[in-house]
């Protein structure tokens, strides 16, 4: 799993997010960035934000990152 991704008509568009990613974003792309941690034989979790590129990214839906305990 890579760190984020492009949105489009697809689940995941390219460009993949990533740190081994080439690709430089440009004006008006919409992408994720979606960090994770995965406890081997637990669990795992993905938080995904929604993000405009422009001269400043324009954060589109934003998830909280507070503990929330169920």
């Amino acid at each position: 799993h890579s760190t984020g991704h492009g949105i489009g008509l697809e689940v995941h568009e390219l460009p993949t997010i990533s740190y081994r990613s080439e690709t430089k974003l440009k004006e008006n792309m919409a992408i994720t960035v979606e960090p994770g941690i995965y406890i081997p034989n637990k669990f795992g979790v993905r938080i995904e934000d929604s993000l405009i590129v422009k001269d400043k990214l324009i954060i589109l839906h934003k998830f909280t990152k507070d503990l929330i305990a169920i």
